[in-house]
């Protein structure tokens, strides 16, 4: 998920700040974990190596600051990529400022070291295909519920 630097906001320096950081990102690339808009997420600073599977926030370019799965721990850094994207992307170490400790589906915290979430994850990783397939059809939904919303979407009776 992106969120982009539109208002000013510094997250790097404010999780140095504060050690911790909670905020909503924006963006589909981590469907199905997080909505788009639809969850705060909380962030720590990041101390340590990260580990597979870890969700990373990291910078990409000057203000476009990403939350991304790490698929591969290299010595260099890290394979990343979104839980509904397949494109991998390569990432420093030096470029990601923060880890990913949980979230909110509506008002149930999700703790991302919680052994049940941890198997569902990997469950993901694991059916490459059902992976592949979810995500397809995400995409063709929303794109069809678009579609729809815009012909009928005009269109209101008066009751």
């Amino acid at each position: 998920m992106e969120t982009k630097n539109t208002q000013g906001l510094d997250y790097k320096a404010k999780l140095n700040e504060n050690k911790i950081l909670a905020f909503v990102p924006s963006g589909n690339s981590m469907w199905p974990t997080l909505k788009n808009k639809g969850q705060s997420v909380v962030v720590k600073a990041k101390e340590e190596r990260l580990e597979k599977y870890d969700v990373a926030l990291y910078v990409r370019g000057q203000n476009t600051f990403v939350l991304h799965r790490v698929l591969e721990v290299l010595d260099s850094g890290y394979m990343m990529c979104g839980d509904s994207q397949f494109t991998l992307e390569r990432v420093t170490e030096d470029q990601i400022f923060g880890k990913m400790i949980g979230f909110y589906r509506g008002k149930k915290y999700i703790d991302c070291n919680d052994e049940k979430y941890k198997k569902q994850v990997e469950n993901l990783y694991k059916r490459k295909k059902l992976r592949r397939f979810r995500v397809k059809f995400f995409f063709l939904r929303k794109s069809v519920i678009n579609k729809l919303k815009r012909i009928f979407g005009g269109k209101k009776k008066n009751v």
